[in-house]
């Protein structure tokens, strides 16, 4: 799956204000929605502040069944036992851009499924953050 493929999941849905509802050693996951897919959280305790307002901030969106299925439909066989997926992400706060920095995708045995990391395959450049995305709702949580 491509970074393409991964961005076209992003819907615009409206936002909760309840806990995301994770447990991961280490990890302060806190709800930012729920969309089309399933859950999005970003982790508030593995966040870096920049001095050039720049964040670094590790998402994760918990897929619910309809989207296992679609991407089973889509991907094949391999991704049945699709559970979540881990991106980070680093953000420009007041140019509205971003950078994905690697992307994970899980089973429900958290064994790796799939990963893609920009930086090594030469493709980490900035792109301009989508109005109404979820990227500018989770830049306006986490950017100060």
């Amino acid at each position: 799956m491509g970074c393409r493929s991964f961005f076209s999941s992003l819907a615009l849905l409206p936002t909760m204000d309840f806990l995301f509802p994770l447990e991961v050693a280490g990890a302060d996951w806190i709800f930012t929605e729920k969309d089309d897919e399933g859950l999005w959280g970003y982790d508030a305790e593995m966040m870096e502040h920049f001095p050039d307002h720049q964040v670094k901030v590790r998402t994760r969106k918990i897929y619910d069944r309809k989207a296992v299925l679609a991407a089973m439909e889509k991907y094949g066989k391999g991704y049945e036992d699709l559970d979540h997926v881990l991106a980070e992400w680093e953000i420009a706060c007041f140019q509205r851009k971003f950078y994905l920095h690697s992307t994970i995708f899980y089973s429900k045995e958290n064994v790796a499924i799939e990963r893609y990391q920009p930086e090594k395959e030469g493709a980490l450049t900035p792109e301009e953050i989508p109005p109404d995305s979820y990227l500018e709702l989770l830049r306006r949580k986490v950017c100060r």
